[in-house]
């Protein structure tokens, strides 16, 4: 090295990452710098190419002396990105063997042709350098770690402690004070795992041992997803002060970032210090990344708002590479987003949390807690109006918009009535225009409330920007503030800023080489849902206008699946561009529920809507436990739709998703908890002479198909049939999903006696049962020459299904339906004395069954005794030919004189299957058969 100690343009300053040099250039590999190495910085990896001078003899550097030596290393984080623990090659053939890939220092030797990284030791026997550098950078890591969570801490402290939960009402409150819980459904990595119920937000996976490292929380427009990252911000933050916080315990480093604000940004180091940290913060992008890069440092991510983020579509983006595992592989990420928006490829790679809304406890907790502080008489009041509206109810599922509700009914008392997202929305814009006219302290002039009503009214402009930004590549849901103002003018813009529809924020400046600020201003909607309304206006608009063949490209610019907001808004706004939507979604893949949707928007009587639904309602009607929360509530909403219209639906199949018939409010429960009727809404349908006035009063058939473990009681099943009074047929179509056994008569009243309706339980046997309403028993349903019944009952059963696979074994027997088989596991106790009976380990007995096969019993200790037992029960039943015993110990002889002599005339065979064992009945031996 041609240095000397003295030399005065030895620059040892450690430089900004990125600084421009002429150093910084060569060991980027810039083709006039001479390219002594390459180094490939996307990869963090060296180039195997080396340009420069022929290959000459290595030599280690030998002395401890030199005046490069004593440049103390920063302590944390490395230059220009340079490969971690790699020195460069020096232009003369000399080279330094790679050091601790934490100390890098970097010395610019200003005006030379070298650029010398100290990333290295020395080669010497006597240096220790690197074990006390290893010590220094531990403690030095730890402090950077404290340093970097008190700067979290502060920032997210005061992020949960301004939240407006609606933004005409400009109070705020810390996140504890407003957050309620909402319906949470966990389902773990894997196509077959099955979807769980979290009973609290503390329940979330953090990617702990055993979970998934990647979550992806999803939920519709207005589901709290954003409410949910604040609230786990905010534990992480007292989670020392929390003892429930039991998963987030365990996480030393949380990141939050909006990914809607980081359009343009393309690391998430430059992220983290630029959203994140102060402006004056002294930890440096390369501290960010060793941190989180180190992995016994147990770091979650919490991405929220990916369907809001600008860059979701380009090929490289820093998410996409975390979520690929490109980068980062070891941290735990949360991800929110859209249901409509899953990152691709994360299809059955990460674990899904799926949000299903507010049930009617959260309503009243929310209600009680933030918006009556306690007020019984005020909450009441408004969950009475709430509740006389199935609508109301059915769209404020989304807490979003119960909360906007709520809030505008107790501070403006209001009196919704309506039946469309659009009527309710149309009522929401307007509550945020009169909230601040009303706070106003002086009454406004005439001219002042015509400017008012003007602001209200005309938002072409808005209305346009919406709609641009929706139809934009990447979805640019925010614009620069100035531009905006500029655009909707200054008295429209400061306006639509004070009630809350338009909001401000802060985010990164991409321009910011050019620029001194590294942020910038810009503004926004209030909710994706509100710049959806906006849009649909001048959707409506451009759908009125347009030729016959423009309405197809419209579409294709908006994709329904993401935006159905925007199609059911100008279906409520627009007759003439209904009509239009709804042709151009009936012939495009998959849109037929939110065709549906959108014809449900219609609420005046037109002809064609009501032919759309009659149309639909006449086929069969499915709700499965596999259909997204769209089209469950889809279907819902045309079944609604078609009662309170006295369209006769005629069929409803409800598969894997009854949870329970709700004698109270008379109304069934589906597994998601949306609800099939309200008794309240009900009562205005009243269209049906000496009907009771309730949703389900023109169904004709309900099927209930392979509803999960439970049961429906004798009150429920009655309440239920008496519900649905148009009801010509229940099918109840699944074994684990248990009916009464029977029914006193005097309990069925004389009403249903009278209506004929056909009871049907296909239990998964072979035979499908009616229930008589005469006598409240239960009999074979159209029985037939062909049918047969197996069962088969362990120990795992109640009490309830062991008593119904008895009463299946006696009608059969009695109606002389063949029994195939008969398994029983652990269930099997012994024998009655008389060998009349099996008695099971409940207490249960199994008579004699005449048409009963073969027998089966598993799992037994057999003695002698026990052995002759069971051979006079089989003599009970005359047509059975077989006797198999499974796991079980026998013993090797019987006494043949105890045999009874039927079974041997019969040709009676019994097996110990597991030693192939062959009973001879004439000497009383277990025969080895295996050879033969």
């Amino acid at each position: 090295m041609a240095t000397k100690s003295g030399d005065q343009n030895l620059d040892t300053s450690f430089e900004e990452e990125g600084a421009p040099s002429q150093g910084v250039e060569r060991e980027r590999g810039h083709p006039e710098a001479g390219n002594e190495a390459t180094v490939d910085r996307d990869h963090d990896e060296p180039s195997k190419k080396k340009v420069g001078a022929p290959a000459s003899s290595m030599y280690p550097m030998t002395s401890t002396s030199s005046s490069l030596m004593p440049i103390a290393p920063e302590p944390i984080g490395h230059h220009l990105n340079l490969p971690m623990g790699y020195g460069a090659m020096l232009s003369s053939g000399g080279r330094m063997q790679p050091m601790d890939s934490m100390t890098q220092p970097r010395v610019n030797i200003a005006g030379s042709n070298n650029v010398v990284n100290i990333g290295c030791h020395v080669q010497s026997a006597t240096s220790s350098f690197p074990e006390e550098v290893r010590s220094q950078h531990s403690a030095s890591l730890e402090e950077s770690k404290k340093k970097l969570n008190q700067q979290l801490k502060t920032k997210y402290s005061r992020l949960t402690k301004q939240v407006r939960p609606i933004p005409f009402i400009k109070d705020t409150h810390s996140i504890d004070k407003v957050f309620t819980e909402v319906g949470m459904n966990y389902k773990p990595v894997g196509e077959d795992e099955p979807w769980q119920r979290l009973n609290s937000h503390h329940e979330i996976p953090m990617g702990t041992i055993g979970q998934s490292r990647i979550n992806i929380i999803e939920g519709d427009a207005g589901y709290g997803k954003s409410m949910l990252s604040l609230r786990l911000m905010h534990d992480w933050c007292t989670r020392d002060q929390d003892d429930q916080c039991s998963q987030l315990s365990n996480i030393d480093i949380l990141i939050h970032l909006n990914l809607r604000q980081l359009g343009g940004v393309a690391s998430i180091y430059e992220a983290i210090v630029k959203c994140l940290l102060p402006l004056d913060s002294s930890i440096k992008e390369s501290d960010v990344k060793q941190l989180l890069q180190n992995e016994d440092i147990r770091t979650l991510l919490l991405f929220d708002a990916y369907d809001e983020y600008p860059d979701k579509d380009k090929e490289d983006n820093f998410v996409s590479h975390i979520l690929q595992e490109k980068l980062l592989q070891h941290v735990k990420v949360l991800l929110t987003t859209r249901s409509s928006c899953i990152p691709e490829g994360c299809d059955g790679l990460t674990g899904r949390i799926n949000l299903t809304g507010f049930d009617g406890r959260a309503r009243e907790d929310y209600v009680r807690k933030v918006v009556t502080k306690g007020d019984e008489e005020a909450t009441q009041k408004i969950l009475t109006q709430f509740n006389t509206n199935a609508t109301l109810a059915d769209i404020c599922q989304a807490p979003l918009l119960f909360v906007i509700y709520a809030h505008s009914a107790h501070k403006a008392e209001i009196n919704i009535d309506f039946r469309s997202v659009t009527e309710f929305f149309r009522c929401m814009v307007k509550c945020f225009h009169h909230h601040i006219r009303n706070k106003a302290q002086t009454k406004p002039t005439a001219e002042e409330q015509a400017q008012f009503q003007k602001f209200e009214d005309n938002h072409d402009t808005l209305d346009r920007l919406a709609y641009e930004a929706l139809c934009a590549e990447n979805q640019q849901l925010t614009w620069d503030r100035d531009i905006c103002a500029r655009k909707l003018g200054k008295e429209f813009y400061k306006r639509h800023t004070d009630i809350g529809i338009l909001v401000e924020e802060e985010v990164i400046n991409s321009n910011i080489l050019s620029l001194p600020d590294p942020y910038k201003t810009e503004v926004r909607l209030f909710h994706k849902l509100a710049c959806e309304w906006y849009a649909a206006h001048h959707f409506v608009k451009r759908l009125r206008s347009s030729p016959s063949s423009l309405p197809g490209n419209l579409v294709d610019l908006m994709d329904p699946s993401e935006l159905q907001h925007v199609y059911r808004f100008a279906c409520g706004l627009d007759p003439i561009a209904a009509r239009q939507v709804l042709d151009l979604l009936k012939q495009k893949k998959d849109c037929n529920s939110l065709a549906v949707l959108c014809a449900l928007e219609q609420t005046d009587e037109a002809g064609d809507v009501l032919d759309t639904v009659r149309d639909l309602v006449s086929r069969d009607v499915v709700i499965g436990v596999e259909d997204s929360r769209l089209l469950q509530r889809t279907t819902i909403e045309l079944v609604q739709r078609a009662c309170q219209d006295e369209i006769p639906v005629s069929r409803l199949q409800l598969e894997i998703c009854f949870k329970r018939f709700d004698v109270t409010s008379s109304c069934i429960i589906l597994e998601s908890d949306f609800r099939l009727a309200n008794l309240k809404t009900l009562k205005v349908l009243h269209i049906l002479g000496g009907y009771t006035d309730y949703m389900l009063q023109t169904w004709k058939v309900l099927h209930i198909l392979g509803c999960k473990d439970g049961g429906i009681t004798r009150d429920e099943l009655l309440g239920l049939l008496q519900t649905c009074e148009g009801l010509t047929e229940l099918w109840v179509d699944s074994k684990g999903f248990l009916l009464p056994l029977s029914i006193p008569p005097e309990a069925i009243p004389q009403a249903l006696k009278r209506r004929n309706i056909n009871v049907l339980y296909d239990r998964g046997n072979g035979l499908v049962y009616r229930l008589s309403f005469d006598h409240g028993q239960w009999e074979i349903h159209n029985q037939h020459a062909d049918q047969s019944l197996c069962v088969e009952i362990d120990q795992g059963p109640s009490q309830l299904e062991q008593e119904w696979y008895l009463q299946e074994l006696k009608m059969a027997a009695e109606a002389g339906v063949t029994i195939c088989a008969l398994l029983l596991g652990v269930s099997f106790n012994t024998v009655a004395d008389n060998g009349q009976s099996i008695i099971l380990t409940s207490g249960l007995t199994i008579p004699g069954l005449p048409t009963l096969q073969e027998l089966y019993i598993e799992e037994t200790n057999i003695n002698q005794e026990m052995f002759i037992k069971i051979l006079s029960y089989v003599k009970e039943c005359p047509q059975m030919t077989k006797l198999n015993f499974f796991r079980s110990q026998l013993p090797d002889v019987v006494d043949p004189k105890q045999i009874p002599s039927q079974l041997k005339e019969r040709g009676l065979e019994v097996w110990w299957m597991d030693a192939l064992r062959l009973l001879d009945l004439e000497s009383g031996c277990l025969e080895d058969i295996t050879d033969s």
